[in-house]
């Protein structure tokens, strides 16, 4: 009788062993892999910020360039006639304009 006792105590605790293994299993699962603090979408939003901060930077970059552009624009006088002739194709008075055409 002693050893059936023993053998079902050995066998509830095993098992007891084994749900708690098992909660803990599944509390690590769902704190891991799901919800908005899992390690899932942590990942996922540290790609998303480094993607975010490339973009600031390229769009910076591009402020500085067109800011240069517009102080060009604004105070070159040369920089401006040269717009207008290579872009406008636009001539003084006294000029002809030649085109030249390349054959292929």
């Amino acid at each position: 009788m002693k050893k059936r006792k023993q053998s079902k105590k050995i066998d509830s605790t095993k098992i007891l062993r084994l749900v708690i293994s098992l909660g803990v299993m599944v509390i690590i699962y769902f704190l891991f892999f799901h919800g908005p603090r899992s390690v899932v979408q942590y990942i996922k939003q540290t790609s998303y910020k480094k993607s975010l901060q490339k973009d600031i930077q390229s769009l910076e970059q591009e402020k500085k360039s067109l800011e240069k552009e517009a102080s060009r624009l604004k105070n070159d006088l040369d920089y401006i006639e040269k717009i207008a002739r290579e872009k406008y194709n636009m001539k003084k008075k006294d000029e002809k304009v030649y085109k030249i055409i390349k054959e292929k």
